[in-house]
């Protein structure tokens, strides 16, 4: 009986919010499920998880909450426009736009206001545990407590002690003036976002900085604490805005096949796959085949390469990022120390010189003597130059198959990110890839070869997909958000391993650096029923392992692979087998320190 009240729960719990929320929001068609792992808002329909330890039942009713008052008080098509303008500070203008709508529709619902206040205040805990905060931090932070005040009638002076944390002494009159104009038009929105874009550009002048990762190089002097904070404070400044939409921005699409975009998604990904480089990679891939064996597949029409964001809406991405930073907090810091001694060690491999006699730069002493002496003699400056590595470029290679679920993913996916940001300030090229199958024991493929008389020894009978986490001409803190996509419920399916070293190859070597490294990271031998099923049992394991020959044999792409928790040795000649998947962060840095000995 018990069991069966439990299952009633959500359904009850549905209904509740369901009724209450199409009163507020004034909308029939708004809907309301309990069905879901995470936060997931789509078009009129808000799916919740079901009640849990980390969700309770206040979490729900301020999720729905917020979700009737957008409704009801958001104009989409007034925020876009803005957004558009202000792409630098796009994510804190969807954050101020939040505040707005929640703020103005709950004030006459004492019910309400407690439900948004109790929302904000967990997302106050959630900064106040972080070890080092940066200025976005503290944006966050004290305009969440500026609105908690607000919504309960208190005002603040413009000796407030929090609005120094996040402006200067001379602007903190224009930004409390400012501040106090953006309030009181709580009601407009199109006034309150113009007010929004004012305020922050009182605090964050000059935020396109951001988009120049060699203007933020660090001093070879600065022990590991300054390292780390320099890290984190540019890492933040990409991540922290996607954190502040967590509360009622979190979502997922129904299927794999639902791919929409968020309309304020901006330039998370600035690379577009073409037709024709598809024909190419797959040209790429049949010259590859016949090695040793006659391989081939039922038909390659339904395999993808495709960009992790097309797989997934951008509020999702951002969800399942916070959820990779969460559940990988342990290891944040031991990663980030492997980060800072990998740079320090690439760095200190690099030559330095200078260029001297310029018109700018840092004054040259040991020429002052020349302008002392002669006072026609102007003054000369020097610069220093980098001799830059033997250009390189690496791939990451990552097994997206379902036995990799959890703790080797999230590892995987964190590491990967690390080493991308690291290599990157280092000038090194760095691209992350990943593989899967589109459904688990064949899909179209396999129906297409049903269809069309079973022939025998079809050879591979599973839909690919490749996926592309971030392209090497990409910057690191624009592919961040999408190495969340490994976390997606459902992704993770068989893997083909050959046809995946295949397509990581043929990319790599039509990169112009002269130096090519290719790391595979795999917990197993290839693996899909569906193929196994109708071929030899080897038939995958046996391209795979020609697959490799030819790769090490008869290309000049440095081939690397380390497996968890299985022998890769078997395949690979330069591998290495970790048992305990923790250890996976430190292999990593250690054997790429050790390729550019």
């Amino acid at each position: 009986m018990a069991d069966l009240k439990q299952l009633k729960l959500p359904k009850q719990i549905s209904n509740t919010l369901n009724s209450v929320n199409k009163t507020i929001s004034e909308n029939k068609e708004l809907k309301i499920n309990v069905n879901s792992n995470i936060v997931l808002e789509k078009d009129d329909t808000l799916n919740l998880p079901s009640i849990s330890n980390i969700f309770n039942y206040e979490d729900m009713r301020s999720a729905a909450d917020s979700f009737a008052l957008k409704k009801k008080y958001h104009n989409e098509k007034q925020l876009n426009q803005i957004a558009s303008q202000n792409v630098d500070i796009k994510e804190e203008i969807i954050f101020l736009e939040r505040l707005r709508y929640e703020t103005y529709g709950s004030r006459p619902f004492k019910g309400i206001v407690k439900n948004i206040e109790n929302k904000w205040l967990k997302r106050l805990e959630i900064l106040n545990l972080k070890k080092q905060k940066d200025s976005k931090d503290l944006f966050y932070f004290t305009l969440t407590l500026f609105f908690i005040d607000f919504i309960n009638g208190k005002k603040w002076k413009l000796n407030n002690k929090y609005l120094k944390n996040i402006t200067s002494k001379d602007n903190v009159s224009e930004f409390f003036n400012t501040l106090q104009k953006l309030s009181q038009n709580i009601k407009e929105q199109k006034e309150y976002l113009s007010l929004s874009v004012d305020l922050l550009r009182i605090i964050f002048p000059s935020l396109e900085e951001e988009n120049n990762p060699d203007d933020k190089n660090l001093d070879e002097g600065k022990d590991e604490e300054d390292f780390n904070q320099h890290e984190n404070q540019e890492e933040n400044q990409a991540q922290k805005p996607e954190e502040s939409q967590l509360d009622d921005s979190m979502h997922t699409p129904e299927s794999d096949t639902d791919n929409d975009q968020s309309s304020v998604q901006g330039e998370e990904v600035d690379i577009e796959i073409l037709d024709q480089q598809i024909d190419d990679i797959i040209k790429s891939i049949d010259s590859y085949r016949n090695l040793s064996q006659n391989y081939k597949t039922a038909t390659n029409q339904y395999d993808e390469i495709i960009e992790a964001f097309k797989l997934c809406d951008h509020e999702e991405l951002v969800a399942l990022r916070r959820q990779l930073d969460e559940k990988c907090d342990l290891y944040q810091k031991q990663i980030s120390r492997l980060a800072n001694k990998l740079y320090r060690k690439l760095q200190s491999k690099q030559n330095r010189s200078w260029n001297f006699d310029l018109d700018d730069g840092v004054l040259d002493t040991s020429k002052l003597t020349r302008v002392i002496t002669n006072s026609n003699n102007s003054l000369s400056f020097k610069k220093e130059k980098e001799i830059k590595f033997e250009d390189t470029t690496v791939t990451l290679l990552i097994d997206n198959s379902g036995s990799m679920r959890g703790k080797p993913i999230m590892i995987a996916a964190l590491t990967t990110d690390m080493i991308a940001a690291t290599l990157e300030k280092c000038k090194i090229k760095v691209e992350i890839l990943g593989f899967t199958t589109k459904a688990w024991k064949g899909g179209k493929t396999r129906e297409h070869w049903l269809k069309n008389g079973k022939q025998k020894n079809p050879g591979r009978l599973n839909d690919l997909r490749h996926i592309i986490y971030k392209s090497a001409d990409q910057n690191s803190k624009k592919s961040k958000i999408n190495l969340g996509l490994m976390l997606k419920e459902g992704l993770l399916k068989e893997n083909i391993d050959g046809e995946a070293l295949l397509w990581a190859s043929s990319r790599i070597s039509k990169r112009p650096e002269s130096r090519k490294i290719l790391i595979v990271i795999s917990d197993g031998a290839p693996v899909d029923d569906s193929t196994l099923s109708v071929n030899n049992s080897n038939y995958l394991e046996k391209h795979l392992k020609s697959t490799i020959v030819a790769i090490e044999q008869k290309s000049n792409i440095e081939l690397l692979a380390i497996g968890i928790g299985h022998n890769v040795g078997q395949y690979y000649s330069k591998a290495i087998t970790i048992h305990d998947v923790e250890e996976l962060g430190g292999i990593m840095f250690e054997k790429i320190e050790s390729l550019f000995n």
